[in-house]
């Protein structure tokens, strides 16, 4: 700021005039300052961004895709290895026309391989490191795991960047699309084709649990994963969450919590301790879709009927509740003695308490019992054969009568439904009661030892007790 010292002796009017010229001057040099400093920041700033970037773009293209290829340079399976090339032409460039579904791990398109074989291919749009992990656990697993319930791996593809899976294509779409989705009205399931899904699915998880060594839980049990042949034979997939169990001490695994909201079982969501048992109730969750309809969240239902468990509970424990859940696209002449049943079997599954769930053979075991599947149903073939002469040892009881006094201890009753007048109403043909929706014991104890052997179909141990890791988890 000027003064009249320095100046000496001027009159007021100059000063003034020379104050205010100081004061533009100053200013004038300050803003052209700032706006270098600016200026150069920006330079710095967008110079550093940019370096970043470049350097995430060099680590993503080389680090994960060198270790991927360390990790691919040991696979020893099955499946083709393809050239990006061949998936490209496949998939007619990865047109937008093609894809079959979209998710967390990439996009999934329908391709043609030069063969004609009609593939899925699923591309990996993640390069952090659990992508890489679904990735490389998705290869390992259906690598080495072979059942008529699973999906299968047909090759893989690992180049530069590209990850691809290539599966057998599954064409009727997902059991979640059936029940909740663009096929519910189009193509509604009947009761026949719920009951192969369930017995189907179960088998799929009993062969991981129980015929595979070391054992697997899927971890992402859930009705999205299991895709249905024309015939509604159910495929589970995605194994990008699976875990193996190794070590037959090791009662649980201690993992961060992974899978889909409303079907993560209560004791893995609270304390991240994984088990088989987690699968179980997973499985339960689906079939309680299957006998409702009703999606396993739906945040469009009433304040306290979101949660599907919670809102199936009460309507699980006596007949007229269980026909007010049941789902109506089944119709009025579904057979609510096996509903029943089934319901019972779904309420076991999805108990809180771990030890009061069944093993996933038992599950196979008892809806074997209550449904009938073609000639593996009740009545036909070796298995009720078999059924009846563990039984008769039992009981003193042979045929049928084993069957009902097998059930009547599940339930507490055998539940027949008869039509009780025009209305379609219903009525208990049997002792009264509610539905035995807890573990019974000696129910199961009896499923364990009608079910030594392999309740996955897979014919892979005569005894899964003594050649699964986990039988007991």
């Amino acid at each position: 700021m000027l003064t009249h010292s320095v100046y000496g002796s001027i009159s007021d009017e100059a000063f003034s005039l020379l104050n205010v010229l100081y004061h533009f001057v100053v200013k004038v040099i300050y803003v052209h300052f700032y706006q270098q400093q600016v200026s150069i920041l920006k330079h710095l700033m967008i110079a550093g961004t940019c370096n970043t970037l470049l350097a995430g773009r060099r680590s993503t293209q080389s680090g994960p895709s060198s270790s991927l290829g360390s990790s691919m340079a040991a696979y020893a399976g099955q499946a083709k290895t393809f050239k990006f090339a061949e998936i490209e032409k496949a998939t007619n460039g990865f047109d937008d026309s093609s894809i079959l579904g979209e998710g967390g791990f990439g996009c999934v398109y329908q391709g043609t391989l030069e063969d004609g074989t009609t593939v899925a291919v699923k591309v990996l749009k993640r390069f952090d490191g659990q992508g890489e992990r679904e990735f490389l656990a998705e290869v390992e697993m259906l690598g080495r795991l072979h059942h008529r319930n699973l999906v299968k791996l047909l090759g893989i593809c690992v180049e530069e960047n590209a990850r691809c899976l290539v599966y057998e294509l599954i064409p009727n779409g997902s059991v979640e699309s059936h029940l909740h989705g663009a096929d519910r009205e189009i193509a509604p399931l009947d009761w026949n084709a719920r009951m192969k899904i369930a017995l189907g699915a179960g088998r799929a998880l009993a062969y991981l649990h129980e015929d595979s060594s070391p054992c697997v839980i899927h971890r992402d049990f859930k009705s999205s994963n299991i895709l249905l042949e024309h015939d509604f034979t159910p495929k589970v997939s995605d194994f990008g969450l699976a875990r193996t169990a190794r070590g037959e001490g090791n009662q649980h695994i201690s993992t961060r919590v992974m899978g889909t909201f409303g079907y993560v079982a209560p004791e893995y969501a609270m304390t991240g301790h994984l088990l088989v048992k987690s699968d179980v109730y997973s499985y339960g969750v689906v079939l309680l879709e299957l006998l409702t309809g009703r999606k396993p969240v739906d945040m469009s239902q009433p304040a306290g009927q979101e949660s599907l468990v919670a809102w199936a509970r009460p309507y699980l424990t006596n007949v007229v509740g269980l026909r007010q859940a049941v789902d109506p696209l089944l119709g009025p002449n579904v057979p609510l003695d096996n509903v029943a049943k089934a319901a019972a079997i779904a309420s076991m599954c999805v108990q809180p308490e771990v030890a009061h769930r069944p093993s996933m053979s038992e599950v196979v075991q008892a809806l074997k019992l209550v449904c009938s599947e073609g000639d593996e149903g009740l009545g036909s073939g070796s298995f009720s054969q078999e059924l009846a002469a563990r039984t008769t040892a039992a009981y003193d009881v042979t045929g049928m009568e084993a069957e009902r006094v097998l059930l009547s201890e599940m339930f507490g009753s055998t539940p027949v439904f008869t039509p009780a007048d025009d209305s379609g109403s219903f009525r208990m043909q049997s002792s009264s009661g509610p539905l035995m929706t807890g573990k019974n014991k000696k129910f199961w104890q009896r499923m364990r030892n009608l079910s030594r052997g392999s309740m996955s179909e897979h014919g892979a141990s005569p005894d899964f007790e003594t050649h699964s890791q986990c039988s007991n988890r």
